[in-house]
């Protein structure tokens, strides 16, 4: 197979992911926007799976780096979080406000905290734009720098090998 030819698959390889990484960012926000759209949820339907969402009061009662535990309404919650560094040490028994979406914790607020959950709905939309970008432009310069430097070599070897 020819530099050329090996370049223009490379380079099309290269260009097809780009693409499909920025059609990506396009609508890798779907779960957040549907977060953001979502209606405020009737006192029935706080708990429940539906699309709504809610803030409401609770009492921290257990807090640890990878896990907060509220009283929400007579309701024991937990959350799955992620804290890092030393944890607020008042923070348990302290009112706390929590955002429900779809019945599931996810996002905490007071007691010197403001974290979202793990079950936040995220926007990876920049990060699909970067690595799209990224191949896109990197990608163009790694196969012309690679066939500029295969096609200096070859011109070498050819005109070397024909003076002997």
């Amino acid at each position: 197979m020819s530099t050329m030819r090996r370049a223009l698959l490379a380079l099309a390889g290269f260009w097809t992911v780009g693409v499909l990484m920025l059609v990506g960012s396009r609508y890798g926000s779907s779960g957040l926007d549907r977060f953001h759209d979502a209606p405020t949820c009737s006192p029935a339907q706080t708990f429940t799976a539906t699309d709504c969402r809610a803030t409401v009061g609770a009492t921290l009662t257990a807090l640890t780096n990878s896990q907060a535990t509220m009283d929400v309404d007579g309701r024991r919650v937990s959350a799955g979080l992620t804290l890092h560094g030393q944890l607020p040490g008042d923070a348990v028994g302290q009112t706390v406000r929590v955002t429900l979406y779809r019945g599931t914790v996810v996002h905490l607020e007071g007691a010197g905290l403001n974290v979202d959950t793990d079950d936040t709905p995220v926007d990876h939309t920049g990060d699909f734009r970067l690595a799209g970008l990224f191949l896109l432009i990197g990608g163009t310069i790694l196969v012309g720098a690679g066939t500029l430097i295969r096609s200096g070599r070859s011109t070498r070897y050819s005109s070397s090998s024909g003076t002997g």
